[in-house]
């Protein structure tokens, strides 16, 4: 009888630690890269991959991903360097967003800013799936955020609204309507 409530016992914890495994939860934590001048809430640390990105122009320039995962969506912040094309800084954020719009249907299409700094903020619907999207331009860089998660999903506002750009020292930069820089 002892032998079977310890067969039982020690199965119930295999079971538990299989579907912990399977469903754990992964902590949010602020990510920050001075190199591109960000800060985020990524669940867990993000890979990173240099990437070639490929402006409307046909100019190649160099990018960074910054990606992580969790069970309910994927979390992206793309940084593309601009300072080698600054001609084409002035659309950059319009072709990304242009990019954004052709992944799905778009269900919301507006301008928002972060910090006073104008952005464009995009939903599209794909396959059951939400991409919400938000693409800047500041200080020669094109900072894309993109959060996929499923459609009937709450947003992922712990990812949405937390981006900052930050200056070499890691200090949040913060406009203010009089055009002066505040750090925060």
């Amino acid at each position: 009888m002892r032998r079977i409530g310890l067969l039982t016992t020690a199965l119930a914890v295999m079971v538990s630690g299989a579907v912990l495994a399977q469903g754990a939860v992964k902590e949010w934590a602020e990510f920050s890269d001075r190199t591109e001048h960000f800060t985020v809430n990524f669940p867990g640390e993000p890979e990173v991959k240099a990437i070639e990105y490929k402006t409307a122009k046909g100019t190649t320039l160099p990018a960074k991903v910054f990606s992580a995962e969790d069970r309910r969506g994927r979390y992206l912040i793309t940084v593309v360097n601009y300072t080698s094309a600054p001609a084409e800084q002035a659309t950059a954020r319009e072709e990304a967003a242009a990019m954004e719009r052709k992944k799905g249907a778009v269900k919301y299409d507006g301008q928002n800013d972060i910090d006073r700094v104008t952005t464009q903020r995009i939903t599209v619907e794909t396959n059951g799936r939400l991409i919400l999207s938000e693409m800047m331009i500041h200080q020669g860089r094109l900072y894309i955020s993109e959060a996929e998660v499923g459609a009937n999903a709450p947003p992922p506002a712990q990812f949405q609204a937390s981006l900052q750009v930050i200056d070499d020292d890691g200090v949040r930069i913060r406009y203010e309507r009089d055009g002066v820089t505040r750090i925060r």
